[in-house]
């Protein structure tokens, strides 16, 4: 029985070879995926992770969402499996370079011109201030105590 249902998941990607491997996308970017059947039914494990958008009943664009690993199931009318396989987000590093001064780490994007990005890795990311490098914790401003009124005088009971 474990063969035969083997056999059976075996002839399930063969139908699909394109399927049978996960697919790698980086992070903002997408792919097109064709399905050899028309799906009806398409399901994302963690939208957070990775989005599909189905053009048509075949063609698939697969776009990486977060860092991670999330599953794709797809299915046609009858609510059979179509297709099935993983996507694995990662980051696009081959324009990139790091930058680690004292503890701080800044990485940049140069793609024609060198910018800011927020990456995995980096504290805080560019929400840590403008340069996305930790800013240095500002000076306090001296505490000034408020004027205090006078006390009103007591209230006369007749």
């Amino acid at each position: 029985m474990k063969k035969l249902m083997m056999s059976v998941a075996l002839a399930a990607f063969a139908t699909f070879p394109a399927l049978a491997e996960d697919l790698s996308v980086a992070k903002d970017q997408s792919k097109v995926v064709k399905l050899t059947t028309a799906a009806s039914t398409v399901v994302v494990g963690n939208p957070a992770i990775a989005d599909v958008a189905m053009q048509d009943g075949t063609t698939a664009v697969v776009t990486g969402k977060g860092f991670g690993a999330t599953n794709v199931i797809a299915m046609d009318s009858g609510g059979r499996q179509i297709a099935s396989f993983r996507i694995l987000v990662t980051g696009d590093y081959s324009r990139s370079v790091t930058l680690v001064r004292g503890g701080q780490v800044v990485t940049l994007t140069c793609a024609p011109r060198c910018e800011m990005v927020s990456a995995v890795g980096d504290p805080g990311g560019i929400a840590e201030s403008s340069t996305g490098m930790k800013a240095a914790p500002a000076e306090a401003a001296p505490v000034v105590p408020a004027p205090v009124a006078p006390p009103a005088p007591p209230a006369s009971i007749d």
